[in-house]
């Protein structure tokens, strides 16, 4: 079991100043763009790499660093990175990392498309050594062999004391991914013929590669997930919700829907009850749902530097905000409103002061048109809008 603690940041991209704890279980860095919540993934993932790193110290300082303390087997253990390269093609060489447990590690980073892959022939699992495990942490998984994995694991299936108990157990699972989003999607067939992965949908049957991006995306991270753990773990093999090493995702909610962003982080509660996951995210659905501990929300002090967003409250995070309530104070949006419902609405504002009705009642058209259908501030501005008509 491999566990990260907390981590200490300085001078590092945007990060001048910063120390973070962790929870076991799930992290969600949030912030507005620019915060460094790539920097802190790429950072406590690299961690576990031998001696290259993508990682650059910030403008203007000569030398970065950051040190974290993870918990291996029950034992605490420390290490400290010094970077000094800032230019795009400079390589820094950084101390080595605990590169030995990077098979613990997976890595998703955010190229997670899926194009068609015709497969003249299935391959057998890649031969991974601690070298390319210790890679990944800073190049991540990717899913170019995903199809291969899942068409192989199928057909083998079928054939008695082929897999073992665990790789059933993971392919059956994978087949479900299929359906966490939309349950009107499931997985069909493997066509003999091609090699395809074949889906039900309400419209027919489609090939795998015809969901949307935002739907691959997340197959490429609940299925790439068992496809990386099967390749890790072969002797003895190892069922996915066994897996208690660490999983990195950058921005979690890459191309989905509202409504499935929140179902892929409970969906990842669900097959991960043992691993610790550090994920980032712009998605006001899935902090509100998180659970207080869980959420990591990063802001800007008053001297620009980054540091932790305590207005969230301890006990049930941000369950009971609205989505608007998170993308300003917790997200950083400075407005929400569109600037042409701004003018609209300070120029009624005004009228009303000033008791001058055509202006107002100019103005009043302008937002009823505008606002939802059932928004109740359409009565409360036709109220005031009354109230000067009454007075002429």
């Amino acid at each position: 079991m491999i566990k990260i603690n907390n981590i200490k940041i300085t001078s590092i991209g945007p990060i001048k100043n910063l120390e973070l704890a962790f929870d076991d279980h799930f992290n969600i860095i949030c912030g507005q763009n620019g915060i460094g919540k790539t920097t802190i993934l790429d950072c406590l993932a690299q961690s576990f790499g031998i001696n290259d790193t993508s990682i650059k110290r910030t403008a203007g300082i000569e030398k970065g660093n950051w040190s974290i303390n993870i918990l291996i087997n029950g034992v605490s253990q420390n290490k400290s990175f010094d970077i000094t390269s800032f230019h795009p093609n400079e390589r820094h060489y950084q101390s080595q990392g605990f590169y030995q447990n990077s098979n613990d590690i997976i890595v998703f980073k955010t190229h997670r498309d899926i194009p068609y892959q015709h497969l003249n022939s299935l391959n057998t699992d890649p031969q991974k050594d601690i070298g390319v495990f210790a890679r990944e942490t800073m190049q991540g998984s990717l899913p170019n062999d995903l199809k291969n994995w899942f068409v192989n694991r199928h057909l083998w299936s079928a054939h008695p004391n082929h897999l073992d108990e665990q790789q059933i157990k993971n392919i059956e699972l994978a087949k479900k991914c299929f359906s966490i989003l939309n349950n009107q999607i499931s997985f069909s067939k493997v066509n003999p013929n091609s090699n395809d992965i074949m889906l039900n949908t309400p419209n027919g049957e489609i090939y795998f590669e015809y969901l949307s991006s935002g739907y691959k995306s997340c197959m490429a991270v609940l299925i790439g997930l068992i496809k990386e753990i099967e390749f890790r773990y072969k002797n003895p093999s190892k069922f996915i919700k066994d897996f208690d090493g660490i999983v990195f995702i950058d921005e979690i909610d890459l191309h989905l829907h509202p409504e499935w962003q929140a179902k892929i982080y409970e969906a990842l509660k669900i097959i991960l009850p043992k691993a610790q996951v550090f994920t980032s995210t712009h998605s006001p659905h899935i902090i509100q749902v998180a659970d207080a501990n869980e959420i990591i929300p990063l802001t800007f002090d008053e001297t620009n530097e980054i540091k932790l967003n305590l207005i969230i409250n301890q006990e049930y995070g941000c369950q009971g905000w609205t989505v608007e309530e998170i993308l300003t104070d917790v997200m950083g949006m400075t407005e929400t409103r569109t600037p042409t419902y701004l003018d609209a609405i300070s120029n009624f504002n005004a009228a009303i002061d000033n008791e001058d009705f055509d202006t107002a009642n100019a103005q009043f058209l302008i937002l009823d048109s505008m606002l939802h259908p059932e928004n109740s501030l359409k009565k409360i501005l036709k109220i005031q809008l009354t109230g000067i008509s009454t007075n002429d």
